[in-house]
């Protein structure tokens, strides 16, 4: 059918995301996540809202599968909790 599968990391004019959705005509890439404030949280299906570019299949040529990207963030948030452990 298609080139693509959902969660394949790829670019299309500079922007970079993963494919969210594939039909016959179309694909949606998502390009950010953000988490819902816990007041529409609570009520809502999803805890996160995307933004997600659609892309017709006449484009697909201009989309690029490009490698996953690994993104390791630290955070001392709870280095005093370590640190008391010991």
């Amino acid at each position: 059918m298609n080139k693509f599968y959902r969660g394949q990391f790829v670019t299309y004019n500079e922007h970079s995301g993963y494919v969210n959705f594939i039909s016959e005509e179309y694909i949606t890439i998502c390009v950010k996540e953000y988490t819902k404030p816990p007041q529409e949280a609570q009520f809502s299906r999803c805890p996160v809202r995307q933004v997600c570019l659609c892309v017709y299949s006449r484009y697909w040529d201009n989309v690029i599968p490009t490698p996953q990207e690994v993104i390791n963030t630290f955070s001392t948030e709870n280095a005093e909790i370590v640190e008391n452990i010991k």
